[in-house]
């Protein structure tokens, strides 16, 4: 993780559960690092294969708040629902932090699909897949992925070391760099977040 920072316990009804504070609450009280990989059929970009990785302080809370009171040792099925209903499907109303710019036009993401949490340690980890509603061809212009919290309530970046990948019919004759993204800034226009950049 880039940072730490104790996380604050009311927070978390208005995060992953309840719904994203306002801006003008903001900085950064939960911290999740990425792994991205680009999915590709017949040469569009089609989805993309998310795995996160949450704070300590976050992943203790929302264990809790979304399981039980019950220490967490492993994640089985029964923990899965729980999770996937009590603190992930709510971030379908934000596009799962997930920004997707094309050279050309713009498209929305679907409903993500392949959810299952784990515990990495002391750390909760979510992995899953978010569709796109159409293919991208990223031939005409660089594509630009992205996922970020506009609120800055939390903080989501690239994990270090991690370089993201494409995979599927297509992604072989294209490359993926993470640049900082300076046309899509946050928190007031001080913040540029890391963009995933596709070119064919």
């Amino acid at each position: 993780m880039r940072h730490r920072a104790r996380l604050v316990r009311p927070f978390l009804a208005a995060i992953l559960i309840g719904g994203i504070a306002s801006p003008a609450a903001a900085h950064p009280h939960v911290w999740v690092d990425y792994e991205l990989t680009v999915m590709f059929d017949k040469g569009l970009i089609v989805a993309m294969r998310e795995d996160w990785s949450f704070d300590e302080d976050f992943s203790s809370a929302a264990l809790h708040d979304a399981v039980g009171a019950k220490p967490v040792k492993t994640i089985g099925p029964k923990e899965n629902a729980a999770l996937e209903k009590n603190a992930f499907s709510n971030l379908k109303n934000y596009s799962y932090f997930t920004h997707v710019f094309p050279a050309e036009g713009k498209v929305e993401t679907g409903e993500a699909s392949g959810f299952k949490a784990r515990l990495d340690g002391a750390k909760l980890a979510y992995s899953f897949t978010v569709p796109l509603a159409h293919g991208i061809d990223a031939k005409p212009g660089p594509v630009g992925i992205g996922i970020w919290d506009d609120t800055y309530y939390v903080d989501v970046g690239p994990a270090p070391g991690k370089e993201p990948k494409l995979e599927g019919d297509g992604s072989a004759a294209c490359k993926v760099v993470i640049v900082e993204d300076h046309q899509h800034p946050i928190y007031f226009g001080s913040v540029f977040p890391k963009t995933a950049r596709i070119t064919c």
